[in-house]
């Protein structure tokens, strides 16, 4: 049930409106003044006020004023009533920003139009707020996740590499002062040196994560079949895996770095986890009324629907393999940048599929040209 609130002085037309609205089945309040109308509307948070304009105590523009200037009632629509339908009033009340403008006596079908229209009206744009508020609560949220995630892995990988090259150089103290044997030593000083740029990698996959952001993305007409020839024409495989591009790859509107990074994680992660003699991989890409549905598939170890969702997580890392690291993470942050989702199929020691899927409505070249 809808709330009208009606701040009037005049009681026989106060009541008149009242009675008209509650046969229509809003929930009516009266006021018979700006001021009581003011606090009414404080407490009740109406829908929608109908107002007089010469009142006493705090008249229609003033009543206005004060509520346009309070965060609670600062968004609900007024229609202003009034005998004096002069251009001057009607100036005035909508450069305060009134809806509308009705005069007495009223017209039934006027004013129950008015009334039916701007609470419509203010439905939608409610609506409206409510969506973008809700969208823009879930980016910070993700947001703010991303953060906490971002710097829980940095102090943990760190203090972890930490410890480690600390005992690695306690260890070396200890061999030389009881032995005088520099190999241990010099063994240990090479562990080191590989945590050291373990460290240094991650710090710098973790920047460049970081670093995607909705300005670092600038697109345009980009061949994507081009893209995975150049891939598979310059990654490092063993003789006995075969890349190959199923069907002919779609021309998108996308930024050509972000896209060539996507299936270099993609092509690269099927390539780690190939355990046969002979291995394939099959790019392909199907077309759906919504989508562009690229699929990179690999005849690896597979992976267990427990690990479906979790590897994308930043440092997931399965029972199966000890590898943990940003790249897929990285990967699902470029495609939700176009509104799309990477997924996965798998069976264990048979195959596995990657999916991501571009909408259409937002990376088609077409779409570009209109």
């Amino acid at each position: 049930m809808y709330k009208v609130l009606i701040v009037e002085d005049t009681l026989a037309i106060r009541e008149e409106i009242y009675d008209i609205l509650l046969m229509e089945g809003y929930e009516v309040f009266q006021a018979e003044n700006g001021l009581i109308g003011f606090e009414l509307a404080l407490k009740e948070q109406p829908d929608l006020i109908v107002s007089d304009i010469l009142m006493p105590e705090l008249n229609g523009f003033e009543m206005f004023e004060k509520l346009q200037t309070n965060n609670k009632t600062v968004s609900i629509p007024l229609i202003f009533l009034s005998a004096k339908a002069e251009k001057e009033d009607i100036r005035i009340g909508m450069n305060l920003g009134a809806e509308d403008y009705l005069t007495k006596p009223t017209n039934v079908d006027d004013l129950l139009n008015a009334v039916k229209n701007k609470i419509k009206k203010k439905l939608i744009i409610d609506q409206t707020i409510s969506a973008k508020t809700g969208a823009l609560s879930k980016i910070l949220q993700s947001q703010k996740n991303e953060l906490d995630n971002y710097s829980h892995l940095i102090s943990h990988e760190l203090k972890s590499s930490l410890r480690n090259i600390s005992d690695l150089l306690t260890w070396s103290q200890e061999d030389r002062d009881e032995t005088n044997n520099f190999q241990d030593s010099t063994i240990n000083f090479q562990l080191m040196e590989d945590r050291i740029e373990k460290m240094d990698l991650l710090l710098a996959k973790l920047e460049h994560y970081n670093n995607i952001t909705s300005a670092t993305f600038k697109n345009k007409l980009v061949n994507s079949n081009t893209i995975v020839k150049r891939i598979i024409n310059e990654i490092h495989k063993p003789s006995a895996v075969t890349i190959k591009i199923k069907n002919e790859l779609p021309t998108l509107f996308v930024d050509e770095n972000m896209v060539e990074k996507v299936f270099k994680i993609l092509i690269g992660n099927a390539l780690n986890h190939i355990d046969k003699k002979t291995g394939f991989i099959e790019i392909a890409c199907d077309i759906t009324q919504k989508d562009y549905v690229f699929s990179i598939t690999d005849n690896g170890i597979g992976i267990h629907e427990k690990y479906h969702k979790k590897i994308f997580n930043m440092f997931e890392a399965m029972e199966s393999t000890k590898s943990a690291g940003i790249g897929l993470s990285m990967a699902k942050k470029i495609i939700s940048h176009y509104n799309g989702q990477v997924y996965l199929k798998s069976i264990p020691n048979v195959e596995t599929t990657f999916y991501f899927n571009l909408p259409i409505s937002e990376v088609s070249p077409v779409k570009q040209r209109i």
